[in-house]
């Protein structure tokens, strides 16, 4: 017996069907924006209809109405996490020009924001799991659509996000969630699509004064012309003891590292994603060491054969021996031998 599979004219009048059901709901969710039970009804009829219905979602820039609604009510947590669930899923499951012509759309009418303040209100960020995790996955979808710049300019659009600190939103999220490894993917992904964003500007808020300091020290303890494009390069330059400890103590960096850390044997996002933010930071000091200030009266410090390290702990430098013997009565006589320690461990 010979079978063969064709499309049965039930599936296609069960996906009209579908479709006209999405349709009536999304003129439902319009006309009902401001009564909230009905719209929670539509909400959750609508997210029956996710996966096979992804594209018809995106197309036309129909999700401009959830988003629209979104807005009205980022007050009503239901609600909200409803929307942003439905979006998700939507432009996980759409094809990639349907996806990105969206995030454009999505961009333009400002979501992001209000992802952003999902990510870092204590509302959401220790009391909703869920929320928090969706939103970091649509923000990092969004930021990872490299075809957006059909309707917006890329580089326009991640200044705008670097602008709004939405790196450090993903930090702080992280932070906080470190052992979901979920949010976690979304964050390292988030800040890796980021860091290209012109003038170095994330790179920069994310690395310390101490951390550049250390950096410094190992590329001039390593060799400043290795080749750092390789991987094994990037992890044994890492694996110096000096820049390793700074890393981890590092107040942003240290987050990422440690995420890296706990991670990167059972995601390949973050031990892919995280070992490249890092090599990008390391990059940005080794291009330009301008931004070393004197940790005692915070100038710019003069050329490379002038500047003085603390030989102890070398998480400090000074423009001169004045500023050292100044700054050492002053506060760093007791952070030096506490360090020193910290970095032996």
């Amino acid at each position: 017996f010979k079978i063969i599979l064709v499309n049965k004219p039930g599936d296609t009048m069960r996906k009209n069907a579908d479709i006209d059901m999405i349709r009536m709901i999304l003129r439902k969710i319009r006309d009902n924006t401001e009564d909230a039970e009905k719209l929670e009804v539509s909400l959750r009829t609508l997210s029956k209809y996710k996966r096979t219905n992804a594209d018809f979602l995106c197309e036309s820039n129909r999700l401009n109405i959830l988003v629209l609604t979104a807005k009205l009510h980022k007050d009503d947590p239901v609600i909200l996490k409803l929307i942003i669930s439905i979006l998700k899923w939507s432009l996980d499951e759409a094809n990639a020009i349907d996806a990105s012509t969206s995030a454009c759309h999505m961009c333009k009418d400002c979501i992001h924001d209000d992802l952003i303040e999902i990510i870092t209100s204590k509302r959401y960020l220790l009391r909703d799991c869920e929320m928090v995790r969706n939103a970091m996955h649509l923000l990092a979808t969004i930021a990872s659509c490299w075809d957006i710049q059909q309707c917006l300019d890329i580089d326009a659009f991640k200044r705008e996000c670097t602008e709004k600190k939405m790196h450090l939103a993903a930090i702080s999220a992280m932070l906080a969630y470190k052992d979901n490894e979920e949010i976690c993917d979304a964050g390292v992904l988030l800040i890796h699509w980021l860091q290209f964003a012109v003038d170095g500007y994330v790179q920069r808020t994310m690395c310390s004064q101490t951390l550049r300091i250390a950096i410094d020290a190992g590329l001039d303890e390593f060799d400043r012309k290795l080749d750092l494009s390789k991987k094994k390069n990037i992890e044994k330059f890492l694996n110096i003891p000096r820049v390793l400890s700074a890393f981890r103590q590092d107040p942003i960096m240290g987050v990422l590292r440690n995420t890296w850390e706990r991670h990167k044997d059972t995601s390949q996002i973050i031990a892919d994603c995280g070992v490249r933010v890092q090599f990008s930071v390391i990059e940005m000091h080794r291009r330009d060491s301008k931004f070393l200030k004197c940790s005692n009266c915070e100038k710019n410090l003069p050329k490379k054969k002038e500047r003085l390290l603390c030989s102890s702990c070398r998480l400090v430098i000074y423009c001169s021996s004045r500023c050292q013997k100044k700054h050492w009565k002053k506060e760093h006589k007791l952070k030096c031998k506490q360090a020193t320690v910290s970095t032996i461990e």
